[in-house]
């Protein structure tokens, strides 16, 4: 027995040792205090940050009949907490719902939302928060409203947003209900940055909601919006006898002008199954994704347009399939052996399950496109007892695996794609300690999730080993990628050096060079600073 502990020992000892050999030099970590919660408390979002520290909303799950707390709270530069409030959104029947909190021209801003069924409308307020009290100053107006006479009581419209990408303009997007065989409708309230609206506009597509999907939606830095929408032939079926059965348009409204344009994205070459756009400082459309030759499940390339916003031309389009070296790539050997013999067959060989994140807009007029494979995986098992009582159980497994990065230079054509190979599959936990933080920093990007010690020297062939959340011999990687797409995989810490799981998808990026990082375990919260070495 004493000869078996000492083994194990030396074996925990050993796998310290490697990763400390393996342990980053670019970047550093500033951990702040551990933080005692209570197990119901949890981050929402990092909403902003300045020159004194980090402002950060968090909800308290307080019951059942009683919701939550939503609770700002202020830390320092060393991450230490200097101030907590319940955010005052109004008592019992005039209690308010939070819909967002941005900084914005230095001003925190809480926007929130009540439904009023005596008079069928739907408002959304805002007001600012003094930044030392975290109280509010007392100048809650109404910014917005929706009315949903007529309408079933759920279907009152949904209130969205968009800021600028100079952060100068934002967009307030209605969602409108809507009965029966009446056309798409919505209504946009541009603002500046001092939350004065700039104009509005109510708009009637000539398209019936049940055949009309909206994509996405981009204020551009002269305030004006874009809508990226998905127009069916019939019912909203991805498919008609084998062929699409849905266009992409792009709707463009105009500060203050009657000159709305449509701009078709028909692309006769692929089936488009992913797309996002972005307006750049020339008010040209940048649209990306993924495309596919099987249908909307999976992938086999991907391609990027310019629009010109004047003259309505495709002005640059580019495509890149991924090929039978870039599809298997993380693939175990098994696997990758069945996969090329499908397709030396000639049988179409595409990647499953890909979303597209993030278009990120380069200053020479390039572009990097981030994707994440993502599903969920339903199981149910029924069981008989002795006694003949059956009882079903479902579970839920949620996948967060490999990322998919593609480079587009200055002239629009695809350089390279790459593929951060990760595994993390959890049950019943709807993905909580899962996916990536991204930081962009200079022209590098910096990838950072949980992962298992295994694949620290993993080199793009054989097993891909999955993350377990509960072993403190778990890691927290950094994946460096460069402008040329090599990516470098180190160790960032252990678990057993945070004691804390962290949550990547609430993790952000705050200065040129700095990662803010957000992780709990039952009681216990840290928040921790990257900072990256140039």
């Amino acid at each position: 027995m004493k000869t078996l502990s000492f083994l194990l020992a030396a074996s925990v000892l050993c796998s310290y040792s490697l990763i400390a050999q393996v342990k980053t030099e670019k970047a550093t970590v500033l951990w702040g205090p551990e933080l005692k919660e209570s197990k119901k408390s949890t981050l929402n979002d990092l909403v902003a940050y300045d020159e004194t520290g980090i402002y950060v909303s968090k909800s308290n799950f307080k019951g059942y009949f009683s919701g939550y707390d939503i609770i700002l709270e202020h830390f320092d530069n060393d991450l230490n907490k200097t101030k907590s409030v319940v955010l005052n959104l109004g008592e019992k029947k005039e209690k308010r719902t939070l819909e967002l909190m941005i900084h914005f021209n230095d001003v925190l801003y809480v926007f929130s939302s009540k439904s009023n069924n005596e008079i069928k409308k739907n408002f959304l307020f805002v007001e600012s928060i003094n930044k030392k009290s975290l109280l509010s100053n007392n100048d809650l107006r109404k910014i917005s409203e929706i009315n949903f006479e007529g309408k079933k009581k759920r279907n009152n419209g949904d209130f969205m947003y968009s800021i600028s990408r100079d952060k100068s303009k934002i967009l307030i997007y209605n969602s409108l209900p809507f009965n029966k065989n009446e056309n798409a409708k919505f209504s946009l309230h541009v603002f500046d940055q001092n939350l004065n609206q700039l104009w509005e506009d109510n708009i009637t597509l000539p398209y019936e909601d049940k055949l009309f999907g909206v994509e996405d939606y981009q204020v551009s830095n002269k305030g004006n919006v874009y809508v990226l929408g998905k127009i069916y032939n019939e019912n909203r079926r991805t498919y008609k006898r084998g062929k699409p059965n849905f266009k992409h348009r792009i709707l463009s409204y105009i500060n203050e002008s009657s000159n709305n344009k449509e701009y078709p994205v028909e692309i006769q070459e692929h089936f488009i199954t992913d797309m996002k756009i972005a307006i750049d400082n020339n008010e040209n459309i940048i649209c990306a994704g993924f495309y596919s030759e099987l249908g909307t499940m999976s992938i086999n390339g991907s391609y990027f347009l310019k629009i010109d916003g004047k003259s309505k031309n495709i002005t640059t389009k580019s495509f890149k399939e991924f090929g039978i070296d870039f599809i298997t790539q993380n693939m175990t050997k098994r696997q990758e052996k069945k996969t090329r013999k499908r397709d030396d067959k000639n049988k179409k060989i595409e990647l499953y399950e890909y979303d597209l994140d993030n278009i990120i807009l380069k200053d020479d007029g390039g572009a990097v496109l981030v994707g994440e494979q993502f599903f969920v995986r339903v199981v149910t098992t029924t069981t008989t007892d002795a006694n003949g009582n059956i009882s079903t159980t479902t579970n839920y497994y949620y996948n967060y695996n490999d990322i998919i990065v593609i480079n587009i230079s200055s002239e629009g054509e695809i350089e390279w794609t790459e593929k951060i190979p990760k595994r993390q599959v959890t049950k019943n936990d709807g993905g909580f300690y899962s996916s990536y933080a991204l930081a962009v920093v200079d022209d590098k990007l910096y990838f950072v999730f949980n992962d298992n010690p295994k694949n620290l020297f993993y080199k793009g062939e054989g097993k891909v080993y999955n993350f377990i959340r509960n072993k403190k011999e778990s890691l927290v990687v950094l994946v460096e990628l460069s402008i040329e797409g090599r990516q470098t995989r180190e160790a960032l810490f252990s678990m057993r050096e945070a004691d804390v799981i962290i949550r990547p998808k609430v993790c952000e990026q705050t200065t040129k060079n700095e990662l803010i990082l957000f992780g709990q375990k039952k009681k216990k919260q840290r928040f921790a600073k990257v900072s990256f070495v140039k």
